[in-house]
Protein backbone atom coordinates (compact mmCIF):
# COMPACT_ATOMS: atom_id res chain seq x y z
CA UNK A 1 0.00 0.00 0.00
CA UNK A 2 2.68 2.62 0.71
CA UNK A 3 4.91 1.79 -1.98
CA UNK A 4 1.40 2.36 -4.49
CA UNK A 5 0.96 5.98 -2.82
CA UNK A 6 4.70 6.43 -3.16
CA UNK A 7 4.99 5.58 -6.61
CA UNK A 8 1.15 7.86 -7.51
CA UNK A 9 3.02 10.72 -5.32
CA UNK A 10 6.69 10.61 -7.65
CA UNK A 11 4.12 10.60 -10.80
CA UNK A 12 2.37 13.55 -9.67
CA UNK A 13 5.99 15.05 -9.28
CA UNK A 14 6.95 14.07 -13.01
CA UNK A 15 3.98 15.12 -14.31
CA UNK A 16 3.69 18.50 -12.38
CA UNK A 17 7.35 18.95 -13.60
CA UNK A 18 7.37 18.11 -17.10
CA UNK A 19 3.95 20.52 -17.65
CA UNK A 20 5.62 23.23 -15.91
CA UNK A 21 8.90 22.38 -17.90
CA UNK A 22 6.95 22.61 -21.16
CA UNK A 23 4.97 25.63 -20.30
CA UNK A 24 7.99 27.27 -19.62
CA UNK A 25 9.70 26.47 -23.40
CA UNK A 26 5.75 27.92 -24.63
CA UNK A 27 6.81 31.12 -23.03
CA UNK A 28 10.14 31.14 -24.03
CA UNK A 29 9.83 30.45 -27.52
CA UNK A 30 6.68 32.29 -27.79
CA UNK A 31 9.25 35.52 -27.11
CA UNK A 32 11.91 34.32 -29.43
CA UNK A 33 9.46 34.38 -32.48
CA UNK A 34 7.81 37.15 -31.30
CA UNK A 35 11.55 39.06 -31.17
CA UNK A 36 12.33 37.88 -34.51
CA UNK A 37 8.95 39.03 -36.46
CA UNK A 38 9.11 42.37 -34.83
CA UNK A 39 13.19 42.59 -35.98
CA UNK A 40 12.64 40.94 -39.50
CA UNK A 41 9.71 43.68 -39.78
CA UNK A 42 11.40 46.47 -38.52
CA UNK A 43 14.01 45.55 -41.05
CA UNK A 44 12.11 45.41 -44.20
CA UNK A 45 9.87 48.17 -43.63
CA UNK A 46 12.08 50.90 -42.02
CA UNK A 47 15.40 52.74 -43.49
CA UNK A 48 18.17 54.75 -42.54
CA UNK A 49 16.87 57.91 -43.77
CA UNK A 50 15.40 61.19 -42.22
CA UNK A 51 11.73 60.40 -41.11
CA UNK A 52 11.71 56.69 -41.89
CA UNK A 53 14.31 54.99 -39.14
CA UNK A 54 11.58 55.09 -36.22
CA UNK A 55 7.72 53.58 -36.05
CA UNK A 56 5.35 53.35 -33.41
CA UNK A 57 4.26 50.56 -31.56
CA UNK A 58 0.23 50.47 -33.26
CA UNK A 59 2.30 50.34 -36.64
CA UNK A 60 4.45 48.18 -35.76
CA UNK A 61 1.48 45.42 -34.48
CA UNK A 62 -0.58 46.18 -37.16
CA UNK A 63 2.49 45.41 -39.17
CA UNK A 64 3.46 41.99 -37.60
CA UNK A 65 0.10 40.97 -36.66
CA UNK A 66 1.14 40.63 -33.24
CA UNK A 67 -1.15 42.59 -30.04
CA UNK A 68 0.31 45.99 -28.94
CA UNK A 69 1.67 44.55 -25.67
CA UNK A 70 3.33 41.59 -27.28
CA UNK A 71 5.06 43.59 -29.65
CA UNK A 72 6.21 46.24 -27.08
CA UNK A 73 7.27 43.63 -24.74
CA UNK A 74 8.83 41.66 -27.84
CA UNK A 75 11.16 45.47 -28.45
CA UNK A 76 12.05 45.91 -25.22
CA UNK A 77 13.70 42.58 -24.57
CA UNK A 78 15.65 42.60 -28.10
CA UNK A 79 18.75 44.38 -27.41
CA UNK A 80 18.73 44.88 -31.37
CA UNK A 81 15.84 47.39 -31.56
CA UNK A 82 16.40 51.12 -29.79
CA UNK A 83 13.48 53.06 -28.60
CA UNK A 84 13.23 56.70 -28.79
CA UNK A 85 14.03 58.22 -25.64
CA UNK A 86 11.82 61.45 -26.05
CA UNK A 87 8.45 61.70 -26.59
CA UNK A 88 6.45 58.86 -28.01
CA UNK A 89 6.78 55.31 -28.26
CA UNK A 90 8.90 54.73 -31.35
CA UNK A 91 11.30 51.58 -31.88
CA UNK A 92 13.84 51.21 -34.66
CA UNK A 93 16.85 48.84 -35.24
CA UNK A 94 18.97 51.65 -36.79
CA UNK A 95 19.57 54.42 -33.79
CA UNK A 96 18.29 55.37 -31.11
CA UNK A 97 17.65 58.71 -32.23
CA UNK A 98 15.98 59.96 -35.25
CA UNK A 99 18.24 60.89 -38.19
CA UNK A 100 18.29 65.27 -38.70
CA UNK A 101 17.45 65.94 -41.93
CA UNK A 102 20.63 68.31 -42.08
CA UNK A 103 22.93 65.56 -41.53
CA UNK A 104 22.89 64.48 -45.01
CA UNK A 105 22.01 67.42 -47.71
CA UNK A 106 23.75 69.96 -45.06
CA UNK A 107 22.40 73.40 -44.00
CA UNK A 108 20.59 75.30 -47.19
CA UNK A 109 21.85 78.84 -47.49
CA UNK A 110 19.49 81.54 -48.90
Amino acid sequence: MTEQLLAGILLAAAVALLGGILALVRVRGRALLDRRRVYRWLRCYTRDEPGESHVDTSTLAKGTRLPEDRVRLACMSDRRVYRLPKGPEEWSIWREEPQSIYEKRGVLDV
